[in-house]
């Protein structure tokens, strides 16, 4: 039976350590329903609706443009979850795929809340390896479906998308077998074929509908029209302020974590970066970046100043007394509300800018939000 490499990550590569850092000096707030890659069912948030998204991506050397597509887009498909359900308690995972004899032939990236720590893993893609048609869906899919924590009570949606048939290894279930599984389990599984191949065609139609999804065709390239608008770099502007309000709570590997996100976020192009605004001004008036973000958790009412502890503050905080520092983070609290109001409005005026507009049907974001729109009401 030939042997694959499977590798997990857990946002970026010291997150997992930083996760578990803040919840032990931040004991009250624990915003993430649960961010391993590995596991059983978890129980889903209470309050909201849980809607659990996978993505399945070949990338393969043939998939660079879709690569590309997909982190410009991120953001968009997660602002429209948002708007198709206000109370949406969303998070995202990854499953990369190649086969065997590449670098890897599965990449897991955790279910998570934290949006720009999954922007920041997609921009970390590259399109290598391949060669010969078939790739590992098989592995690809049964990370999906077995390796993922799922939510009980969460919508589950998983979109695979590739553009080469299923290589069937012999060392996981095949393709089909998982499919089946996967609707018996309520995980809808979306096929998005790039290209015109007709053996992943027939493969693809077949696992959406084991799956209870929907299959879709794009673009090789992905297909994917990421408009500018008159509003991109005012919303830019706004979220960066909103972030250098953010005190970051734990050890020094928690705050390299999330400077490497917010560097990814910085080097994305304008209207990804008006985007991601756009999906922080659906969150409400602290526009919590995460949950060790400080500032959004006391905005938001999940964290009292008073928990945290002092050595879990960014050096110059640490000398403050009790009260100084708490008129410091209500400081940066009001700051991010107004701030967070303004993006509100600016965003509205960019989404209807873009309704006027009008953008393709036939790329890969489009092809995703049609079938969020589908499903999330099921």
């Amino acid at each position: 039976m030939p042997t694959r490499q499977h590798i997990v990550t857990y946002g970026l590569s010291t997150a997992a350590a930083a996760t578990i850092t803040v919840a032990a000096l931040l004991q009250p707030w624990r915003g993430d329903a649960g961010s391993g890659a590995t596991g059983g069912p978890i129980a889903a948030i209470s309050d909201k609706h849980a809607v659990d998204v996978v993505f399945a991506v070949d990338t393969t050397g043939s998939m660079g443009g879709l690569l590309e597509g997909a982190k410009r887009t991120v953001w968009s498909i997660a602002t429209h979850i948002r708007q198709t359900d206000p109370d949406a308690e969303l998070r995202i995972g990854l499953v990369a795929y190649r086969d065997i004899g590449d670098d890897y032939v599965t990449r897991d990236f955790a279910l998570t809340t934290d949006l720009d720590a999954v922007f920041a893993e997609l921009a970390g893609y590259r399109a290598a390896g391949g060669g010969d048609a078939p790739e590992d869906v098989d592995a690809a899919l049964d990370d999906a479906v077995h390796k993922m924590q799922w939510r009980d009570g969460a919508k589950k949606l998983v979109f695979l998308v590739g553009d080469a048939p299923p290589a069937s290894r012999g060392d996981v279930p095949r393709f089909d077998v998982t499919a089946r599984e996967a609707g018996e389990k309520q995980i809808l599984i979306n096929t998005v074929r790039c290209g015109q191949d007709h053996d992943t065609e027939l493969a693809w139609q077949q696992i959406a509908a084991l799956g209870n999804g929907r299959f879709s065709t794009i673009a090789q390239d992905g297909g994917v029209q990421q408009i500018a608008t008159p509003y991109d770099d005012k919303l830019a502007a706004i979220s960066a302020r909103i972030d250098r309000t953010t005190v970051v709570v734990g050890d020094e590997t928690t705050r390299a974590a999330w400077d490497r996100k917010l560097a990814a976020a910085a080097a994305a192009p304008a209207p990804a970066k008006a985007d991601r605004a756009a999906y922080y001004a659906t969150g409400g008036g602290g526009g919590a970046r995460g949950e060790e973000d400080l500032v959004g958790g006391v905005a938001e009412g999940k964290v009292a100043v008073e928990k945290v502890a002092p050595s879990a503050l960014p050096a110059e905080l640490r000398g403050l007394d009790a009260p100084a520092l708490k008129v410091e983070i209500n400081k940066r609290v009001m700051a991010r509300k107004a701030a967070q109001a303004e993006m509100t409005e600016v965003a509205k005026q960019r989404d209807s800018w873009l309704k006027a507009k009008g953008t393709g049907k036939d790329g890969f974001d489009a092809k995703v939000n049609a079938a969020i729109d589908e499903q999330l009401k099921r």
